[in-house]
């Protein structure tokens, strides 16, 4: 009787628990399903944001690199534009000397010939007469010296003929190869122009995912405050060097505290960008300048805003070339985005003088100078100095 029972109870028991348990098992089987596709969704999503992240360091660094090699195109190409004038100029004097080297031959072979014709007209007979007719030693002595320089002039002349035609043939090689070097020249300087141009649109392309992508813009101006670091770092040690002549006792004298309110502007333009504070008008962030950005056309001249040392020539992210002035007495002016610098470190430069072109590597706004006033570690709003 209890074993019926315990038979009733377990099929009973079975009745309900396998449902219970398939119910589980399902729902083990979905949990464990969903846990692997959010598994699957959060490796997705961290992939993607690697990507992304990756993305927008290439996308720098692409940049990056395409503006240092706009830049050293464009010192190329000045580069290659001097060597043009100057082969230019090289093949014209050659040529103007062999044209007049070729006249000299000219002239020189006419006289030889009116002498080789006179010889051959005259004969020795004329030399046998003139000797026969002489009335004295003396006369005699002077006919043979005439003789003899006669002779030499004649083997001068020859000999001088030789000469012109081997000068002659010598610039006609040099003109050759000169006018080849020039062609490679000018070949040379079209193709880095069409490379120069690819790699402009190249720049414009990416600029504009920069521009468009707020994390990527954000990464741009790190790229800004690292290059103010550098520019700093560059200023504190032209600094320290100042205080170490002023502790022996040496101290700089300058006139550039008297340029306030009247110094000349480093370039024609527009400020877009004014020293201080700005909001971003696309994101609304605060981001802070430390000098002002002058927008210009692409080659216009930039000149120094007083006397000075150039103290550094660099190039970095976010600035491109960049030229620190040290004007004394604690005083520094800096010009980045350069697209030309024509001076050298330890170079002395003149108020006025041109020291680069304005270019627009590093830039996110086109052709600018980006321009600073530093006083000893502290940076000054440029606008009270201008005039």
């Amino acid at each position: 009787m209890k074993f019926h029972i315990h038979i009733r109870l377990l099929m009973i028991w079975t009745v309900i628990l396998i449902p219970i348990l398939l119910a589980q098992d399902i729902d083990r089987k979905q949990q464990q399903n969903r846990l692997q596709q959010i598994r699957k969704d959060i490796e997705a999503y961290r992939r993607k944001v690697r990507s992304e992240q990756q993305k927008e360091v290439q996308l720098l660094d692409a940049l990056s690199q395409l503006d240092r090699e706009i830049d050293l195109i464009n010192q190329l190409l000045t580069e290659l534009g001097k060597e043009d004038k100057r082969k230019s100029s090289q093949i014209n004097n050659i040529s103007r000397d062999l044209e007049s080297k070729r006249d000299e031959l000219k002239r020189l072979q006419e006289i030889y010939a009116k002498r080789i014709v006179s010889f051959y007209k005259y004969g020795r007979m004329k030399d046998i007469e003139l000797l026969l007719s002489a009335k004295s030693f003396n006369q005699t002595l002077t006919w043979f010296k005439f003789q003899k320089l006669i002779a030499k002039n004649d083997q001068r002349n020859y000999l001088n003929i030789l000469k012109k035609k081997q000068q002659i043939e010598a610039q006609r090689n040099k003109l050759k190869q000169e006018v080849i070097t020039h062609r490679k020249i000018i070949k040379e300087k079209q193709e880095e122009e069409e490379r120069l141009k690819s790699n402009r649109t190249e720049r414009n392309q990416l600029l504009t995912q920069v521009q468009q992508n707020k994390d990527i813009y954000f990464n741009k101006i790190k790229e800004y405050e690292l290059s103010a670091r550098e520019i700093q770092r560059l200023i504190n040690l032209e600094e320290n060097k100042r205080l170490t002549l002023e502790e022996k006792g040496v101290i700089q004298s300058t006139d550039f505290p008297n340029l306030k309110g009247r110094m000349i502007w480093p370039t024609r333009g527009e400020i877009i960008t004014h020293f201080g504070r700005f909001k971003h008008p696309k994101w609304k962030t605060i981001t802070e300048s430390i000098g002002i950005d002058i927008q210009a056309n692409f080659g216009q001249d930039v000149r120094a805003t007083s006397k000075g040392i150039v103290t550094a020539i660099t190039w970095q992210r976010g600035r491109g070339n960049i030229i620190i002035i040290n004007h004394l007495g604690g005083y520094f002016t800096v010009y980045t985005h350069l697209s030309q610098i024509f001076v050298q470190v330890d170079e002395s430069v003149e108020e006025g003088q041109v020291i680069g072109s304005i270019g627009d590597s590093g830039s996110m706004r086109g052709p600018m100078l980006h321009f600073e006033i530093w006083k000893n570690n502290q940076v000054l709003d440029p606008e009270e100095w201008l005039s």
